[in-house]
């Protein structure tokens, strides 16, 4: 079972080392099966053993990396584990 996004937003903001978090942004590609966290920081230093933690614990992986002017944004994406309905309407 997936933790909720939420929760992926959570340990996404307190793991990434940065000294300054400007935003972030939730994408899901319903069509897909897809959900992404865009997180943008100022001065980001990337952090291999903070990327390993986000990925066990929330099951996203960083997929993509831009920085220009020392703004960073950082793509983590996953597939979303869709619910049955039965387990709705309990």
């Amino acid at each position: 079972m997936q933790i909720e996004i939420d929760e992926c937003v959570y340990w996404i903001l307190h793991t990434v080392v940065s000294s300054d978090l400007l935003k972030y942004n939730h994408v899901t590609v319903r069509e897909e099966n897809l959900e992404f966290i865009v997180v943008e920081a100022k001065n980001y230093c990337i952090d291999l053993s903070g990327l390993t933690k986000i990925e066990k614990i929330t099951g996203m992986k960083l997929l993509q990396m831009k920085s220009y002017n020392g703004i960073s944004h950082l793509w983590f994406g996953r597939k979303m584990k869709l619910v049955s309905q039965s387990h709705l309407t309990r």
